[in-house]
């Protein structure tokens, strides 16, 4: 189990409108997360309580202020670090909520108690906007709401009775007051002179919540005040409240003209609200309404506000709104975290140094590497001198001062991981290999025990290319996942256990190759030095499988029989599976009867290709057809230029590296230049030979005419036109399809193959 089709749904958080979620659809593949891109690794406590690693510059920015904390010397005791664990996940885990179900049950059950009530009606609690957004849909109906409901019908039933005629007209008044949650316009009608003065208030009050869940604001806002000044309802300090809930929802949901001066009276009304002790009742909800307000209405004043706050060192109870807040304003000014198009912050946020960090250590020009660099100069704080390490390359004429002072951190520092790997990167980019080598080799032996799973991964592919040998790159390239994620909407979340298959579960601790590695075993190093590692004792069994089957099947496709022939006793070990057609292969005499022999064998092992995955990979037998057209080659596989698939595609089974590991493949020295030379033109002619089915149908064609009497041929081409059903395919591969399935019912009409191949392939 490590494919699956779902449509996830994609969420965006706002802070006063829902609109309808996106639906990504499926299927997915399992990812082998080495080093989280988008968040620390999980559990997340371990971040929060300052085991922070090699510090991500493409990790949220929640993340980078704890970051930023800890390496300013800061720290959060338990409830702050509970807080941020909450924040984290109520973020990453997020659900669309059953609240259709859950939430008007207490209304649901009380009306209940009414003897001869009507039908307990349907109730949604979302609504859509009004055209022309009606595509958008809103929250409507608040959870307490309908416990609002709840309580105050039980409160009237033990004074006016449960089967009384007042009861009755109070629910069915409630009942339209809830029908406006999705849709229409429902206005219980005014109570009558002669009702009771409580059930009369109670009446006003519900008219006006009906006119409010409606969308009527202003007549809405109007009841509100016409209730907040009566002295008699006991709804007054609520309705108070409820004027500035109405103005925002009308700043949100109304035209644009206006919004902020509706917004502007809001703040007024809670800030009178918050001012006066006979509320206090309501001082809590408004203020937390107020501190929206400010978001919206002075979103740089609040900012600004925020940063300070959320240094404090004294404890902090509303980390997790502040946080909240914060990055959620700091996305407006600055874009998204994954935005690629970063505005300038403004001036006055720069005074704010935590601000200034984020904006920083996230930017991608040449400018924040000046700023960063002047900003530790000034300050010679361990976080900006962890900025400009991070941007810095390794000819700059500050790389010696930066380095040396890094020298200084020591591993009890929260900074000691960011700042080895980047004092290590710039002693490669400067050349001082040995050196690099060395210190590598120190904290490998030393701290990995101490580092998080990511940061290690990051060290291992710095000394893989550090490799003196052939040996030391195969050590380096293999690396334990720091989780398993199905990725399916980029949130990197760690697949539970009832996710994934048993073959996954015992892949936990297990070594793969990692994108970086996998990259060089296919486009960078040639056949003769793949066909090493799949003869070396360094890599676990089912490693040396996958590089043992891609280097016999490059052998064959770059017509390199010796090197083929070299690797069967090899293969005949690790797939025994495919003993008898090796043999057959084997004692073919004939270069084409050769070839031909291997290509069967293709044929009939979809799985084999003339590349090694990364991570997860290919998890169904060599010998079976995987159900995802996971078969034979891609051409993406070999040719990063493909148009329209990503890198994350080209590659299955791994996450994107992230942005900190940044290598050089030619710094493998136990790669020479004529090597280098002769891994581009394999890699060239792999490219040239296109799509697997396309090149399969050729070849079998190919051998079918030069030898018709072949017992094979027929199941050949049977295959061959499969292969375009579940391979790989181009605008190409119909042509072939077709060409194939005419030759096998022209030649062969009686034969069992041409009876299983009822059609050619088109797309």
């Amino acid at each position: 189990m490590n494919s699956r089709t779902v449509c996830a749904i994609a969420l965006m958080g706002v802070l006063l409108l829902s609109s309808q979620p996106s639906l990504a659809c499926g299927p997915f593949s399992l990812d082998a997360v080495f080093t989280f891109t988008v968040h620390p690794e999980y559990p997340l406590d371990s971040f929060a309580g300052g085991k922070i690693g090699v510090i991500e510059p493409s990790h949220a920015r929640s993340y980078l202020f704890v970051a930023y904390r800890y390496l300013n010397g800061a720290s959060f005791n338990a409830e702050e670090q509970k807080a941020l664990v909450e924040l984290w996940h109520d973020r990453l885990d997020f659900t669309w909520p059953e609240y259709d179900q859950e939430w008007p049950k207490p209304w649901l059950a009380a009306r209940q108690k009414v003897p001869g009530v009507t039908p307990a009606p349907t109730i949604s609690v979302d609504r859509h906007r009004e055209k022309p957004n009606e595509y958008e849909t809103y929250l409507n109906c608040q959870k307490d709401a309908f416990e609002t409901a709840a309580a105050t019908l039980e409160a009237r039933i033990k004074e006016f009775g449960a089967e009384s005629a007042e009861i009755k007209d109070w629910v069915s008044a409630q009942d339209q007051v809830f029908a406006n949650c999705s849709e229409g316009q429902h206005l219980p009608g005014a109570a009558t002179a002669e009702a009771p003065p409580l059930l009369r208030s109670d009446r006003s009050y519900q008219i006006a919540a009906a006119n409010f869940y409606s969308g009527n604001f202003d007549e809405a806002q109007k009841l509100f005040v016409a209730i907040s000044d009566d002295n008699s309802s006991p709804w007054r300090q609520t309705a108070q409240y409820l004027v500035a809930r109405t103005l925002i929802r009308k700043a949100s949901l109304g035209p644009k003209e206006g919004r902020d001066t509706a917004l502007g009276q809001a703040e007024e009304q809670l800030r009178k609200i918050i001012g006066d002790q006979k509320l206090a009742s309501t001082h809590l909800a408004a203020a937390r309404l107020l501190n929206l307000v400010r978001v919206r209405l002075h979103p740089e004043e609040k900012l600004h506000e925020l940063a300070h706050s959320l240094l404090r060192k004294e404890q902090n109870e509303r980390l997790k709104q502040d946080l909240w807040d914060y990055t959620i304003l700091l996305d407006g000014f600055i874009g998204d975290d994954d935005s690629s198009k970063k505005r300038e912050l403004p001036a006055s946020l720069t005074q704010d140094d935590l601000t200034d960090w984020l904006a920083t250590i996230q930017a991608s020009d040449s400018g924040s590497l000046n700023h960063a660099i002047t900003k530790w100069q000034q300050q010679r704080s361990v976080a900006w001198l962890v900025a400009a390490l991070g941007k810095i390359d390794g000819h700059h004429a500050k790389v010696a001062e930066l380095v040396s002072t890094g020298a200084k951190i020591g591993p009890d520092s929260p900074a000691f991981p960011s700042v080895s790997f980047h004092t290590i990167r710039l002693a490669i980019e400067s050349g001082k290999l040995d050196q690099a080598r060395t210190r590598l080799d120190e904290i490998l032996a030393k701290h990995k025990s101490r580092l998080p799973t990511s940061s290690v991964n990051l060290f291992l592919g710095q000394r893989m290319m550090l490799a003196t040998d052939l040996g030391e790159f195969l050590t380096f390239a293999q690396r334990v996942p720091a989780a398993f994620s199905w990725n399916d909407d980029g949130r990197e979340i760690p697949a539970e256990a009832s996710e994934v298959g048993e073959d996954i579960k015992t892949m936990q601790g297990q070594k793969l190759f990692d994108l970086d590695g996998a990259e060089i075993l296919n486009k960078r190093i040639p056949l003769a030095i793949l066909k090493e590692a799949a003869m070396s004792d360094v890599l676990p069994v089912h490693l040396r499988r996958d590089v043992a089957q891609a280097a016999w099947i490059r052998a064959i496709l770059l017509n390199d029989y010796k090197t083929a022939k070299e690797l069967v006793p090899t293969l005949n070990r690790l797939v025994p599976q495919m003993r008898l057609l090796l043999a057959e292969y084997a004692q073919a005499q004939q270069a084409d009867a050769t070839k031909f022999s291997a290509l069967y064998l293709w044929l009939k092992f979809p799985g084999v290709e003339p590349v090694v995955d990364a991570g997860v990979g290919r998890r169904t037998q060599l010998n079976q057809q995987e159900s995802f057209r996971d078969n034979w080659w891609c051409s993406s596989a070999i040719s990063p230029e493909v148009a329209g698939e990503s890198e994350s595609e080209q590659t299955q089974g791994a996450t994107a590296r992230p942005i900190t590991a940044r290598t050089d493949a030619n710094a493998l020295s136990f790669v020479s230049t004529a090597q280098r030379d002769a891994a581009a033109r394999e890699h060239n002619q792999l490219k040239a030979l296109g799509a697997a089915p396309n090149y399969l149908c050729r070849e079998v064609i190919a051998w079918a005419t030069k030898s018709p009497s072949d017992p094979r041929v027929p199941e050949a081409l049977h295959l061959a036109v499969r292969t375009t059903r579940y391979g790989c395919t181009d605008k190409e591969t119909a042509r072939w399809s077709k060409a194939a399935f005419d030759l096998l019912h022209r030649r062969y009409p009686a034969s069992p193959w041409a009876k299983k191949t009822p059609y050619w392939f088109k797309d």
